[in-house]
């Protein structure tokens, strides 16, 4: 059964960028060779590429209202509505490749651009991005259908000229016009979307973000930027940044932060590693809970601290399964728990990244799935709940593969598995020469014990 409509959408996609590729040809033609020699080729194909990106999205957009009609159609209204958003959240973050969060995305920005056809236009266009596109969609979130289009026409014509945040404020401005309370009620309804989130950074650093109302934060900058500067007066040897940013951490985990930024953590912070790792018979990574891979060294630092504390998983001799668990149970069993956490804590689901949030069954209870480590995955709540959902199943191979299956027929295989990280504990170990009376034993000992 072949998909009219789809195949339009096909063909759109590939007039467009066809149209665009020819235009770019004819400019690279009539370029001088001077410019040519200066590379203005290779800055025309620079040029393509991000108008075909911007096509492709636009088009994206046309093809999520599409499947937003159709799905409705064929459920009818018997499917409650969240059941329903989410299944869609789902199914178009796994065809872009990305969370179902990024999903939810796409499929708001879609509905949202249903009422900016000015700005539609030029996306497909290729004229505008879709950050820009986004940016004034947001802005006019809380006005009715009509006022959107309002501002949608008023703005059109300056939209290609613009980044994001001009484009922000030329529509906040645009909303305030028209309608004063709109203004009013956005600071009250964001409150809503307050929240706090850590993104690993590179060599074993991380930036936490807190999203509040600014009245808040400005005030929480002010106390650390005041303290900085009074302790720099004081003979501070660090500059006024390091210490605001020692003073936040302070603030927040009551440790005192030495002037080289090392500190001794108190609250439980899940290091995972191999025992000759830990006893320093070898340099292999080690996995920091919440943040990814970290270097042997460090995490001896972490794990021998004076208020450190080690906790043992109890393993058959394979060294990655957890000897002891009532399969019959419908919970998890705690050590399980933590290791399906502390092995990787990200989503077990195909491109999600979010955070782990539940631990559930691979093949569902109910069907007779066992509550052992080999049928545990750690999800974030929104890919829990869609496997729950009409038409979703997911299932793992005897080789570890997980199959996630969509209400349209579509398949997708990871390989990656959710204890992939208790697997790469590994490395090689230091010359002997290097280790001393007592390492050397304890490096026996934990050979005789892997025996």
């Amino acid at each position: 059964m072949s998909d009219p409509v789809a195949h339009r959408l096909i063909a759109d996609l590939l007039g467009r960028v066809g149209d665009a590729a020819a235009a770019a040809g004819v400019r690279v033609d009539a370029a001088h060779d001077f410019e040519i020699a200066a590379g203005s080729g290779a800055v025309e194909v620079v040029g393509l590429c991000e108008s075909v990106v911007r096509i492709a999205q636009g088009l994206q957009a046309d093809a999520v209202a599409v499947l937003d009609v159709r799905r409705r159609e064929v459920v009818g209204e018997s499917v409650d509505e969240r059941e329903l958003c989410r299944s869609l959240f789902a199914e178009i973050g796994l065809a872009r490749q990305v969370s179902a969060t990024a999903g939810e995305s796409t499929y708001r920005l879609t509905r949202d651009l249903a009422d900016h056809p000015e700005a539609h236009a030029l996306l497909h266009e290729g004229r505008v991005n879709q950050s820009v596109v986004a940016a004034v969609c947001r802005e006019t979130v809380f006005l009715d259908p009509q006022r959107r289009a309002e501002v949608d026409a008023e703005l059109a014509p300056a939209l290609a000229e613009l980044g994001p945040k001009r484009a922000a404020a030329a529509a906040r401005r645009l909303v305030i016009d028209k309608e004063p309370h709109a203004a009013f009620e956005r600071t009250v309804r964001a409150r809503e979307e307050r929240h706090v989130r850590l993104r690993p950074e590179l060599d074993a650093m991380a930036t936490l973000s807190v999203y509040a109302p600014a009245a808040q934060l400005v005030a929480a900058w002010q106390r650390f930027d005041n303290e900085a500067s009074a302790r720099r007066v004081d003979g501070d040897p660090r500059t006024i940044a390091k210490i605001a940013c020692d003073a936040a951490v302070e603030a927040l985990t009551g440790i005192r932060v030495a002037t080289d930024g090392s500190a001794q953590v108190g609250v439980e912070v899940g290091v995972l590693m191999r025992p000759e790792t830990l006893y320093g018979a070898d340099d292999a990574s080690a996995v920091l809970q919440g943040y990814g891979p970290i270097p042997g060294e460090l995490a001896r630092q972490l794990a021998t601290g004076e208020r450190s504390w080690l906790r043992r998983f109890f393993t058959r001799p394979d060294g990655h399964r957890l000897e002891a668990a009532d399969p019959r149970r419908r919970r998890f069993p705690a050590g399980v728990a933590r290791l399906v956490r502390a092995a990787d804590d990200l989503c077990a689901r195909l491109w999600c990244e979010c955070r782990v949030r539940e631990i559930d069954h691979v093949l569902p209870h109910a069907r007779g799935g066992e509550s052992v480590l080999d049928n545990a995955d750690g999800d974030c709540r929104a890919d829990n709940l869609v496997k729950e959902t009409r038409g979703w199943r997911v299932d793992r191979d005897h080789d570890g593969v997980l199959t996630w299956s969509t209400p349209t027929g579509h398949r997708y295989e990871s390989r990656h598995g959710q204890h992939a990280a208790v697997a790469r504990l590994s490395g090689t170990s230091p010359p002997t020469g290097t280790w001393s009376p007592m390492e050397a034993r304890l490096q026996h000992l934990v050979t005789v014990s892997r025996r």
